[in-house]
């Protein structure tokens, strides 16, 4: 049978699995327009957070004057006067035992996620102030959101900036104005556009694989086609070249609809396309592996599960991959989110042109997943 009659037969095989056909094309557009509808979206951190001022706890030694002037002005700038933080409400603790009682009861709103942070400012704040001391100031925040954690540390500089420049302690400081260089404009669909970096190529990975996993496995005929001149290498060049025809159908779906629903891309839509073409290359090819290696279908799902678990976990958004051992490092690189996730990113949101490293990275990984899908089938018994 010749490659025509082959791509034909395989397009014909696709179009009778109208659960992949529908997983392929209709995910997609629903995730986009969710997201294209949802409002907000900003990764600007807006912190709720409650403070405790011990400024005026009696203090001695070096301050033995005992002003607490200061800490009213710094409840002010966070209250009225900062965009990173709503204050809930304060607590003037005299004494040890108010304290451990303010503590608490604002831990207990921290566990019930109704605040973020506390700020605890010291005994001697006022007085390490008037006298040019350093002030320290503590916070308490939850440990389990990381992103908060980051944030925080960015998000104080605000206040204390202002506050010093409410207070007049301007000598050798300079104004800390923390800047988003790459945010999305707020007219634009904040939470498509933040969000397409990781769930496009994450769609096209789970949908294409889903698509061409079964393509070798559940074909009924191909035994009895070896008995003809038909070659192995012949019938997966004819997956590959029906599937992607398919992949490619689902890249021009989403590119339109993006589109549609505002795409904020500072760099070319046709490197955005490329992109996405090449994701979704990598993840037809790793579905025929699939296909290949498993010997029946229930085997096929489950290895198609445990693959997408895998590139998904280790897409560098779950995991910190910067922590990890360089042999763990290179087996990522083999992952084909691992630079689909980057690429959209420098492409929509910074504007880069398209980086040819992890583009080379995209087509190795199919090539080479064609490479083993043809190896594996080779080698594989067939019963006529």
């Amino acid at each position: 049978m010749k490659l025509q009659g082959l791509i034909r037969k395989e397009f014909g095989r696709i179009k009778a699995d109208k659960r992949s056909l529908l997983l392929l094309f209709t995910i997609p557009l629903i995730l986009i327009i969710i997201f294209g509808l949802t409002t907000g979206g900003s990764p600007t951190k807006l912190f709720t957070v409650t403070i405790i001022t011990r400024d005026e706890t009696p203090c001695y030694g070096n301050f033995p004057n005992n002003s607490s002037q200061y800490d009213e002005k710094f409840i002010n700038v966070v209250e009225n006067k900062s965009s990173s933080f709503t204050l809930l409400e304060y607590y003037n603790a005299t004494i040890d035992e108010d304290y451990e009682f303010s503590f608490n009861k604002y831990r207990q709103l921290m566990q019930e996620e109704e605040i973020d942070a506390i700020l605890v400012l010291p005994p001697n704040f006022s007085e390490t102030i008037e006298n040019d001391n350093n002030t320290q100031l503590t916070y308490f925040i939850d440990g389990s959101d990381s992103d908060a954690v980051n944030a925080i540390i960015v998000s104080l500089q605000e206040p204390i900036s202002l506050f010093r420049a409410e207070v007049g302690k301007l000598e050798n400081f300079t104004m800390f104005s923390p800047y988003l260089e790459y945010e999305v404009p707020f007219w634009e669909g904040l939470v498509l556009n933040y969000a397409i970096s990781i769930i496009l190529p994450l769609i096209i990975v789970g949908t294409t694989m889903n698509l061409s996993c079964l393509s070798i496995v559940s074909e009924g005929p191909l035994p009895r086609m070896l008995i003809t001149p038909t070659t192995k290498r012949e019938i997966v060049l004819s997956k590959f070249i029906a599937n992607t025809v398919i992949m490619v159908g689902q890249a021009i779906e989403i590119f339109i609809t993006t589109a549609l629903f505002g795409l904020y891309c500072l760099g070319s839509l046709f490197d955005f396309f490329i992109t996405l073409v090449l994701v979704g290359l990598s993840g037809v090819s790793i579905g025929l592996l699939i296909s290949a290696i498993s010997k029946t279908e229930q085997q096929a799902n489950q290895l198609y599960l445990m693959f997408f678990i895998m590139i998904m976990l280790f897409s560098g958004q779950f995991i910190n991959l910067s922590g990890l051992p360089d042999a763990m490092r290179i087996f990522v690189n083999m992952l084909p989110l691992s630079h689909g996730i980057p690429l959209v990113i420098d492409i929509t949101l910074k504007g880069l042109p398209i980086d040819i490293g992890k583009v080379l990275g995209l087509i190795f990984i199919s090539i080479g997943a064609v490479i083993l899908t043809y190896l594996f089938y080779s080698i594989k018994s067939i019963e006529v």
